[in-house]
């Protein structure tokens, strides 16, 4: 009986120095099996890409924190060709081909989880809108229902908010140089501050008063950066980003807050408490809901007018500085681009400001903008999709269903064989000069405002902001950089800001 008791009393994992060795044995066989199903039995292991990466999405996640994304992305692409494994499960690809294949087809490649973080929680569930839903069915019939607001035409009833933003940038600007000949300028911040302000007031009729004041109003320019950043990082790894936030949900009981989409829905709830006579989005979204409330809810107006001031302004923020950036290091291309606005003026055919229908006739206006948002897309991470059922061949490889895949717009857009061998050249040129073969298929190709179905619907209101404060800017300045020598700082994550770029600003005579 007492035998019987005292096999009873043995423990479940007993202990010795010997077990101990066995236990470990046993943990590192079975991590070494996890890993080797991972690298080699993922349907993946003939895509080349960096060791680790086809191991864990420690690596990317580590790459994006340090924020080198589109950088290194770039640098595998050029060395291991098209297809590049940068995850367990996750490919990225740059080709013409992988463009039409993986976002322009109708072949049923849906955004992946990521997406899901950049959704903020209203009244209890995630807030869809047309850049962020995973919904296939639901983003073509929201962009159906309000498509026809961000036409060319539809947008140009909107230009003189335009007008009205760029003439206090001007006037900020020779508030800055005063009496002097020039004066060093952080552009860096003012073009954030512009795009921010001519935003608000398309959409709310209302400038958010940044440049006004001539900070960041409410920090938030810097709680921006630190939502995309969060988003950005994060992103790499969903399933520990989902269990985090729950955690963090059930310990403090308070969710994750948005302040940047409680700051649109304010601005939302005061315009339908207090209705205004004008022309902007939110008065436009308003009606439209009011025509097809069951097709546009107003939780989609929320929505839209949340996702075009927090995705919009940065596209143009950081257009405007590459801009800036290249034609201070270009001062050739400077004048080149001055002589053609001062041309147009001379002959009366601008404004002041200019209108969108004067500036879309000056071809090379329109081509160092093109050039700016080709060299430095606003995005520095691919956009992610899931494979569709059955998988799909690629390259003559075969990548499974579930798959993530996506092209990476920064390392499609420096693409030789689509762009030139100069691709990583700042050459506005090549979209003037270029057989017209090659123009067309420069501009199918480039990816900044994406491709298919989920490409930018503001890609109109965007172009008609860069290209009417760059004639304006030009008009009136030559922009030096302060220090040449100096390099300026690029953010590799999911948006690819820039600073430590001061510049001279001289009054041009």
């Amino acid at each position: 009986m007492s035998t019987m008791f005292e096999s009873i009393q043995q423990p479940l994992f007993p202990v010795g120095p010997f077990l101990t060795v066995d236990y470990i044995a046993t943990a590192l066989t079975l991590f070494l099996a996890y890993l080797i199903r991972t690298r080699y039995f993922h349907g993946l292991n003939k895509i080349p890409g960096p060791f680790l990466a086809s191991i864990t999405s420690l690596w990317k996640w580590d790459i994006v924190r340090r924020e080198q994304m589109p950088f290194v992305n770039t640098q595998l692409h050029e060395k291991h060709g098209p297809l590049v494994r940068i995850g367990p499960n996750h490919i990225s690809a740059s080709s013409a081909e992988s463009i039409q294949v993986i976002h322009r087809s109708r072949s049923g490649f849906t955004k992946s989880g990521i997406y899901g973080i950049l959704q903020p929680s209203f009244e209890g569930t995630d807030l869809h809108n047309v850049f962020s839903t995973q919904d296939a069915e639901y983003h073509a019939a929201l962009k159906r229902t309000m498509g026809s607001l961000y036409t060319t035409t539809a947008v140009s009833g909107l230009e003189f908010h335009l007008d009205d933003c760029t003439k206090l940038f001007i006037s900020k600007m020779n508030e800055i140089i005063g009496t002097k000949a020039s004066a060093p300028v952080d552009l860096a911040a003012w073009l954030q501050y512009y795009a921010f302000d001519s935003l608000g007031a398309v959409n709310f009729s209302q400038m958010l008063g940044f440049m006004e004041s001539g900070t960041d109003v409410d920090g938030i320019c810097h709680l921006d950066h630190e939502q995309m950043m969060y988003f950005a990082v994060w992103g790499q790894i969903t399933t520990v980003e989902r269990a985090w936030a729950k955690v963090k949900a059930l310990a403090t009981g308070a969710r994750k807050e948005n302040p940047l989409f409680n700051f649109a829905l304010e601005l939302v709830q005061k315009r339908e408490a207090n209705p205004i006579e004008s022309t902007d989005m939110l008065n436009l979204f308003l009606a439209l809901h009011k025509s097809v409330p069951e097709k546009f809810t107003i939780r989609d107006v929320i929505a839209a007018a949340y996702i075009n001031v927090v995705t919009a302004h940065d596209v143009v923020a950081i257009t405007l500085r590459a801009v800036v950036y290249y034609l201070a290091k270009n001062p050739a291309i400077q004048k080149k681009l001055q002589q053609e606005i001062d041309d147009a003026e001379t002959a009366g055919k601008l404004s002041n400001p200019a209108k969108y229908t004067e500036i879309t006739p000056l071809n090379y206006v329109l081509a160092v903008t093109n050039e700016a948002l080709r060299i430095h897309p606003s995005t520095g991470l691919i956009l992610e999709r899931r494979c569709p059922k059955g998988g799909v061949t690629l390259h003559g490889q075969y990548i499974p269903e579930g798959t993530i895949i996506g092209v990476n717009c920064w390392v499609v857009n420096r693409d030789k064989g689509i762009f030139g061998q100069d691709a990583h050249e700042f050459r506005p040129e090549r979209w003037i000069d270029s057989d017209p073969a090659d123009v067309t298929r420069m501009r199918v190709n480039m990816f900044t405002f994406g491709a298919g179905a989920r490409n930018c619907i503001g890609k109109n209101l965007a172009m008609m902001q860069l290209t009417k404060i760059v004639v304006e800017l030009y008009r009136n300045f030559d922009i030096l950089l302060a220090n040449p020598d100096k390099e300026w700082t690029v953010s590799g994550g999911w948006l690819t800001r820039q600073s430590e770029m001061d510049m001279v600003l001289k009054r041009r005579k």
